[in-house]
């Protein structure tokens, strides 16, 4: 049993096509991705968004000469 391994591309135009097809396939991929995750509802959760940022987002500036509590 022979395992002859023959060459996928055959002609410089082969080459020049896969090329280009790695290159421009995972972006068009890509930007199926985008457009699949932000076509959500965004009216809804802005506010939920807003509660759960609200925490994490606010500064409490406080002066460092202050007496500690």
């Amino acid at each position: 049993m022979s395992n002859d391994h023959g060459n996928l591309i055959k002609s410089p135009k082969q080459l020049i096509i896969m090329v280009f097809a790695s290159f421009f396939v995972p972006l068009f991929v890509i930007l199926l991705l985008m457009v699949f995750v932000n076509n959500g509802k965004r009216g809804e959760h802005s506010e939920r968004t807003e509660m759960l940022i609200k925490p994490v987002a606010q500064l409490n500036f406080k002066d460092a000469s202050a007496p500690r509590e």
